[in-house]
Formats: C-alpha cells, structure tokens, sequence
C-alpha cells in the first residue's frame, strides 16, 4: 500500500471517540456492570460523535483514537493489554466504567476479593451505595446530593487521584473509590468503578410490579392500596434522595434527576477529557433552535366531563400552548374531540385497569385502543394508563409497541410523596426487557400531577430549575376534572409564564417522539482532524429542521457547514462551553461540518 492510500485508509478510520463494550460473562457467572450496551442509548441520546469497536478490533483502531470508553470487564490478551499501554502514554485518554481489565497498576487501584469465597468461586462487587465527591473535578459539579448507584467494581486507590468515594448503602463511610484518575505519561486513566449502564436502567425502569410497594415513612405516600401502579416498583430511597420542597412545609420529593445526573457524569468526564487532550468534540444538540429545555402539558380526562374539559381547553389556549390529552373510554362527545385536534392539540391513549370490569390485560388495552381510533379518526401516538397503573415488567410497554403507540407516560407519581423524579429521571428514554433487548417505545416520566390539588405550586420551581439544568423536559399533568377548583388555573398560567422566561418551548408529547426519533437517526463519519482544525460528516435519514450542532471548546473558531460560514453562539452545556450553529439538515444530504482556528485573514467571522 503507497503512503498516500496509507493517508487515507487514516483519515477514515480517524475518530474522536471510540466506544468498546466488553464481552459479558457466561450465564450464572457474577458481573460488575449489568445492560453494558444500554451505554450506547446513553450516548446516542446524547447526540455524540464516536465509533463503536469490538474487543477484537481494538488493538488496530487505537492508534486512530485520541479517547477511549470501555464498559465492563474482561480479560484482555498480553498483546492488547501492552498496546493499551502504550497507547495511554503516548497521550490517549481513557475512561472506564465497572472494570479494569486486569491492568491494575495502570489505573493505580486494587479490586477487592470477596469477604468469603464459595464452592463456585465469586466475584468482589459494589452492591448499592452513593458516590461522593472528593474533588472539584467537572464531572461532579452537577450534584446537590450523594449519588445512588446499583453495583459496580469494588476498589481501592494505591497511586491513583480518588476523585469521588464510596458510602454504603446507609450513606456510612467505607475505604472504597468510586472514581479515581491516574496520570500516566501524557496520558490519563479514569475510573468509574460504578454501574453507570446497570444503575440507569434499574432507576429508570425500576423493578417488576407484583405487590405494593413500601409506602414512605412520613405517610406522605401511602402505597400500600391494593393497587399495583408504577410507583410500586421505584428503587429510589424515601430519605435520602428526597429534598425538602421550598415553601411547602412538610413536603419532600425527589427533586434530583438521579439517573440524568449519572448520564452527565459520565458525559462530563468525557468533556474533561477532550478538553484536556486538545479534541474537538462534536455532537447534535438535544432541541431544534438551540433550546436550552422543553415543558410538556399533559391531561387525563377521567369522566370525561364536558363542561370541565370545555374549560381546561379554554385555559390552555389561553396560554398559548399545545398539549396532549390523555382520553379514557367512551371519551368525550365527538364534536369536542374534533375541537381539540382542531385547536393543535394531542389526542392520546389513556389505558383504563382500575374501574370497575376492567381488569389488566392486553385483551382490555387493545379493545380501549381500539376504541379511541374509532373515536379519534386516527391511531394516537402516546399513552398513559389511568392512575398509572402498572403489572409485571414490560409487559405494557411491549402493548405499547404492538398497537403502535411510540411514546408513554405511565412510569411516574400517583401519591403526593413520590412527587418529582421517582424515577430519576427528565428526558425521553428507550427502556430494554431483562435481557438487554431495546424495546421500541419512548417513555417520558410523569413527575406530578395537577398543582394545588396533588401537590402545592412550590413544587413547580425546582422541577422547571431541573429541568433546565439537565437539558431535560419539565412535564406537568393537570386533569379537566380539577380545573375549576380554586387556583388551578393560575397554577398552570404560571407553569408557562415561568417556563418561557427560561427559554423553554412547550411541545406535545407527539412533537416529543418526532424529534427525538428523527435524531436518532443521525450518523457521523469522515472525522478528521489535524492541529486547530477538525472536519466531520453529518447524514441525518430524517429532516431536522433548526438542528444544532455543538462543538466542545471556547476558543475563537470559524465555523462551516459545506464551505460556507456559519453563525455561532457560545453557550454552555452540562458545564461546558460548546460553540453552536443550527442549521436545517435534510434527509440524505450530507453536511460537512468543520471547525478551525479563527484566521485573520479571513473576510468572515464568527457572529455570536
């Protein structure tokens, strides 16, 4: 091969960022990190630009890698094990998530053996606990609280930095890292011992419903009520990771998006990294236009009382938002419904277990299904079950996927104690049944329901301030049935009024799928990068109009979108200053996106 097909063959292997999740370990056999491949629902929701590589490929790629990501543990040939090293000191930047592949020294820590070994061998595991942070490293400015986690690498720092320790389960200090930092020559290793993949899902999913849950020791969420609901199954704990509501005496929720903010640690260390390995990072922002956040308003139209729902429709158009309501059988009178498609609003499923004759089955919901197309003249996109009833595992959202509804919203809070993020978390999520397989449905938690009835309107200021910190989207549930009762109204006129002036957009959840499917079909390729400037092809399947690319870095840059200037905006993202252009990406044309040193000779510069 010449040197100038040898150039080539560099340039299109050439990537910021590679990914390699580790093989697992047989059936029966323990494991510190469970869902390893969820990672790549964490990432690709992200919108970051990286490189999926299999073990066996990764000797050969990693001379094209300036960042590396592993997920889980496994061991490694002497052969890859002396390239890794190699690689690290001649600048690479890794980070590892529940395993070290055997290279203890390189990472400078020890793994734990188990307290006592059995006739078939274990394993050291983490079992559950909070992270606390020891450092003012990025990668942990996000968190108010000690972060809940679920298993990990149980180990313990012998020349590596200790950024973050470990507390047990009843938050009591142990010996234990949960993430430490190691230099090694011009590069770095870091450790998350923590399940990040295992953790997400077990937070955001929770555990199969066959009982009722433990109800909150304050009696502020009485969840032993002979009905099985999604709440029954949260993993969260009632006193430490619940927060006094400002305002609101007596009143504690979950006001930390726990599974988000494990998300953005992982994201953060990342960002660190590439910072600090001089790499130009690119990735397609969450929104359209640059949009810090969005608000969602749902409804559920139990009774289906027409004068009520008259009114709530008369308040929400007042507002000046679209929102989606959540129909339960028979509905309303067909001239109504019509009025609300009419309007701009949502007609959506809402999945009836609990009244009287109708059991939980998939009988019932496909009949209720069939029921609302019917009435709607449509098949509807969302759904929430009524009381947000919920059995079993995924059985719903398998329902969901059969009948083509592409978004839920049953995960969520049904009593005044679980308010806020009982299940960790703020953004849309594709959840996985037990053995990792993607279940093609959205869910987008519900974090209360109607203010001044269910919960006070103090509540709504730190899930908007959430929401905003976490890029994620701040979701309200009021029903027709409450809205005449004192306050309400002005309750949810506040919502708007509050959410616009932190820049928030209020979508329905049918703009909601859209966009976040439409996204994920995006796919990079042709990174390239030489001293201040770096190039990138962006292919959307998809029309995203006003996406909004991100490059990492605040320096003084040009940007080009297929030679053309672009205008940017500084803005900060998870911590970091990114610079953003949006622009309209049509389905199979490829953008060439570049990004360079800012050059006075240049005619055109940025504009912010």
């Amino acid at each position: 091969m010449n040197a100038d097909l040898t150039s080539d063959l560099a340039s299109a292997l050439s990537t910021p960022l590679g990914v390699c999740v580790l093989p697992s370990p047989r059936l029966n056999a323990a494991r510190t990190v469970t869902y390893p491949r969820y990672i790549h629902e964490i990432l690709r929701h992200a919108g970051l630009c990286y490189t999926e590589i299999e073990l066996e490929k990764l000797g050969e790629r990693l001379s094209h890698l300036r960042l590396l990501l592993t997920v889980g543990d496994a061991p490694i040939s002497d052969a890859l094990a002396a390239r890794l090293r190699q690689w690290v000191k001649d600048g690479g930047r890794w980070i590892a998530i529940g395993g070290d592949v055997g290279l203890h020294d390189l990472f400078g820590v020890t793994v734990e053996s188990p307290a006592y070994t059995s006739f078939g061998g274990s394993t050291g595991m983490l079992g559950e606990g909070y992270l606390a942070p020891q450092s003012e490293h990025p990668a942990f400015a996000h968190l108010a609280l000690p972060l809940h986690y679920f298993n990990g690498l149980p180990i313990q720092a012998t020349d590596a930095n200790v950024l973050a320790t470990v507390l047990d389960a009843h938050q009591r200090t142990t010996p234990r890292a949960a993430v430490t930092e190691k230099k090694v020559g011009a590069g770095s290793c870091l450790l998350i011992a923590t399940d990040i993949t295992g953790t997400v899902v077990r937070i955001q999913q929770g555990v199969g419903v066959t009982r009722d849950g433990v109800p909150a020791p304050d009696g502020t969420s009485p969840q032993a009520d002979e009905v099985l609901k999604s709440g029954d199954g949260h993993v969260l704990d009632w006193l430490f990771d619940r927060e006094p509501v400002a305002d609101a005496p007596g009143m504690t929720a979950f006001l930390q998006p726990i599974a988000d903010q494990w998300r953005e640690l992982l994201l953060r260390a990342l960002f660190a990294q590439a910072l600090a390995g001089g790499v130009r990072l690119p990735l397609l922002w969450l929104y359209p236009d640059n949009l810090p956040a969005l608000a969602h308003l749902s409804h559920d139209t139990d009774g289906n009382d027409l004068v009520l729902g008259e009114r709530l429709l008369e308040v929400v158009n007042q507002a000046g938002i679209h929102s989606t309501w959540c129909v339960i059988m028979p509905g309303y009178p067909r001239e109504f419904i019509a009025q609300i498609a009419a309007n701009g609003h949502e007609l959506a499923m809402h999945y009836d277990a609990i009244s009287e004759g109708c059991p939980w089955s998939r009988e019932l919901f496909h009949q209720q299904w069939q029921g609302l197309v019917a009435l709607f003249g449509q098949e509807p996109v969302s759904n929430k079950n009524h009381y947000l009833r919920w059995e079993g595992d995924v059985e719903l959202f398998r329902w969901c996927v059969e009948h083509g509804i592409q978004l839920d919203q049953t995960k969520g809070a049904s009593k005044t104690g679980e308010a806020g993020f009982n299940f960790g978390t703020c953004h849309p999520y594709f959840p996985v049944d037990f053995a990792g397989n993607g279940l093609d449905v959205l869910e987008l938690p519900t974090p209360t329901q109607d203010l001044e009835i269910f919960a006070p309107t103090a509540l709504l200021y730190p899930l908007l301030d959430a929401a905003v910190r976490h890029h994620g989207i701040m979701h309200l549930l009021f029903h027709p049935a409450h809205i005449a009762k004192p306050g309400v109204a002005d309750a949810l006129f506040s919502a708007v009024r509050e959410s616009r002036a932190a820049g928030m957009a209020w979508w329905t959840a049918a703009q909601i799928n859209a966009w976040e499917r439409a996204r994920r079909q995006v796919t990079w390729s042709e990174y390239q990068a030489e001293k201040d400037m770096a190039q990138v092809t962006l292919t959307s399947e998809a029309d995203l109009p006003g996406a909004t690319v991100l490059w990492l870095g605040d320096d003084t840059v040009n940007l080009e979108a297929n030679g053309a200037a672009l205008n940017t905006k500084l803005v900060t993202r998870w911590g970091f200053p990114f610079h953003a252009v949006t622009l309209d990406v049509c389905a199979q044309e490829p953008v060439r996106l570049s990004i360079g040193a800012y050059r006075l000779q240049r005619d055109i510069a940025p504009k912010s």
